[in-house]
């Protein structure tokens, strides 16, 4: 195997993992996803420089997510989580609760909107590699992020009881 693609693999499989596994909450789905991501950037390692090897994985994993999506029919939910150990019913269950309502109303925005929150709230990957990833300016990056806290903000506030 390429030295280098090997470094690039170790370096860059969690995140492409931990968005795939956000978008698609389902990790067979996100291993599939990002084995093909993978693929996609053996295919093109002699074309791609070391800088921008994360941002070109990132989207590669997002549009690979975002194509299945659209493709995929709606399923019922998996069901609630199981209980950590050690840990109150009563608090597992209102965490799970508003985990789930808050993950509902990211996986509910409108792209580029979702991508950005995923990628910078849950992920924190910086501004500079957000924009490069969803190929968006910085002002673009900075504007569309307040336009999405905002909008969840609001939903989070209509459901509050």
């Amino acid at each position: 195997m390429d030295k280098q693609f090997q470094q690039w693999t170790i370096a860059h499989q969690e995140q492409s993992w931990s968005m795939a596994r956000f978008l698609l909450k389902d990790e067979a789905e996100a291993e599939d996803v990002v084995q093909d991501a993978f693929i996609r950037l053996w295919q093109h390692r002699d074309t791609l420089s070391e800088a921008r090897v994360k941002p070109w994985l990132l989207r590669v994993t997002r549009n690979l997510c975002l194509d299945r999506l659209r493709l995929e029919r709606p399923r019922a939910d998996s069901g609630p989580d199981e209980l950590a150990g050690g840990e109150e019913p009563l608090a597992s269950m209102q965490r799970s609760r508003e985990g789930q309502v808050l993950q509902a109303a990211v996986m509910g925005l409108d792209e580029p909107y979702r991508s950005l929150v995923i990628m910078r709230d849950v992920q924190q990957h910086s501004y500079e590699d957000v924009a490069a990833t969803l190929e968006l300016s910085l002002p673009q990056v900075k504007t569309y992020l307040h336009r999405a806290r905002k909008t969840l903000r609001e939903q989070l506030t209509e459901l509050r009881p």
